[in-house]
């Protein structure tokens, strides 16, 4: 898994750690008020005198509501904030200004020498190539403009007895795929690289491709988009 895996990774174990600490402490909760509470044989089982209709106020508590509520609250606002680390690595826009996490467009002869940051646990690159993705009912058609074939090439390879379109991609190189749909709505899926977006009719969608490993993988369509949805199907080659 490429791209940003390790920020998804760290989120899903923090995710994970805190449903399980929430889990514990909600049932564990649930359960001993459960037995405590629960009449024991020979006693009234009323054991708090209610009535019906009387909220009995001898057992209000503003603190303790009022912690019911901020607690969850903080930690919703603190998983919501961390939450925004690889969307904002997946999603931050190609800027003439500071290129964000990749750079500049590269120009000729430019490397984009991309890198994982242990530090950051970021993505970077030096710049980054542009290459298009166009959906069809129902197949891929890819654009790699004025790419040099090392790092954009175009062809076709044999995936389940049948020809598709096959993009090949350069590693250790960050990409912006540049998208639309001819027809009807999209979703290219970059299947080892975990990400996907849609592509719509008249709109221009972009999404960033990090080549960071060699390895070959599929590219799937997402979006529901018609009788052979399920057919829509290319080749991602990414060589040394």
């Amino acid at each position: 898994m490429g791209l940003i895996t390790p920020l998804y990774d760290d989120l899903w174990n923090e995710y994970v750690l805190w449903s399980a600490l929430v889990g514990l402490f909600t049932f564990g909760w649930l359960y001993h008020h459960s037995f405590y509470y629960t009449a024991k044989e020979g006693e009234t089982p009323n054991i708090d005198n209610l009535e019906v209709g009387v909220f009995p106020k001898e057992y209000d508590n503003l603190k303790l509501e009022f912690a019911w509520f901020i607690a969850p609250l903080m930690l919703i606002i603190y998983l919501t904030f961390i939450s925004w680390a690889p969307l904002d690595n997946l999603w931050s826009a190609a800027s003439s200004e500071d290129g964000g996490h990749y750079g500049n467009e590269c120009a000729a002869g430019e490397s984009s020498n991309l890198m994982f940051n242990d530090d950051t646990g970021l993505y970077e690159a030096d710049c980054y190539e542009v290459f298009g993705i166009t959906g069809y009912q129902w197949y891929w058609e890819f654009d790699c403009f004025d790419l040099s074939e090392d790092l954009c090439a175009v062809s076709t390879t044999t995936i389940e007895g049948k020809d598709q379109p096959l993009i090949s991609l350069k590693a250790n190189t960050a990409y912006l795929a540049v998208m639309d749909s001819n027809d009807v709505t999209h979703a290219p899926w970059f299947v080892s690289l975990g990400i996907k977006e849609d592509v719509l009719p008249q709109q221009t969608t972009t999404q960033w491709v990090l080549a960071d490993n060699v390895e070959n993988f599929l590219l799937l369509c997402t979006e529901y988009c018609g009788d052979d949805h399920a057919y829509m199907i290319a080749g991602v080659s990414v060589h040394a």
